[in-house]
């Protein structure tokens, strides 16, 4: 019951969301909004590869998104991250995975359906880890469902619906209806909770704005034997 089955689109949430829906869809999109999918967009937007590396906690750090705005065409960007990465690292052993976020909502959602070729399509807001210093390597935290994610899922489900891909899953459709609701407020909720209060603190609003833009970006990362193309 878990899996959704029956729903060409899905919803869950981390690394047990991966593990219950990527057997059961034939694409999956990861979202990682205030930092891995962001980055990985402006990444592939710009046309440069992003290319997942092991994560250990002496070089731990996803590339921030502010810093990631002027990135050459063909180059390659090496990311680390013990989230959005790692996820996308486990759900490309049983299927096609993609990075979504809110910039890039419609872009990914119209590229999703051609590699879905009809079949289920899932979405995975990654969410956070409870307990963890990132800067250490060790076990994963406990989840902690973080709303950027949600938001960002839902417009990946909003963008798949528009589309006429459905149905949705009762899981996706309400984040969807979430994600409609909370768009005009969309930067203060960023800049508002948990984890962008978080990046406030350490200077990097700028992040946040990045992150909370909404379809500006046609970029639709694909990944492809380890590389964001």
């Amino acid at each position: 019951m878990f899996t959704q089955d029956g729903f060409g689109v899905r919803l869950e949430w981390g690394l047990d969301g991966v593990r219950a829906l990527a057997p059961h869809c034939t694409v999956l999109i990861i979202v990682d909004v205030l930092s891995f999918s962001t980055s990985v967009d402006l990444i592939v937007g710009q046309g440069g590869r992003a290319t997942l590396a092991n994560w250990n906690g002496d070089d731990y750090g996803p590339r921030r998104p502010s810093a990631l705005k002027s990135v050459q065409a063909g180059s390659e960007v090496l990311m680390r991250s013990p989230n959005g990465g790692n996820l996308c690292e486990q759900a490309a052993i049983t299927t096609q995975v993609m990075a979504g976020c809110l910039r890039n909502a419609n872009a990914v959602a119209d590229r999703a359906i051609d590699l879905a070729d009809r079949g289920p399509v899932g979405v995975i807001a990654a969410g956070e880890q409870w307990g963890v210093n990132l800067n250490e390597r060790g076990e994963p935290g406990k989840l902690r469902m973080a709303i950027e994610d949600y938001l960002g899922a839902g417009a990946l489900v909003s963008a798949l619906l528009a589309e006429g891909y459905s149905p949705a899953s009762p899981e996706a459709a309400l984040a969807a209806t979430t994600f409609r609701t909370a768009e005009p407020y969309l930067g203060e909720l960023l800049g508002g909770c948990g984890s962008g209060l978080e990046l406030g603190e350490k200077g990097l609003a700028e992040d946040i704005a990045l992150a909370g833009q909404v379809n500006v970006s046609k970029a639709a990362p694909h990944l492809v034997n380890g590389v964001f193309q």
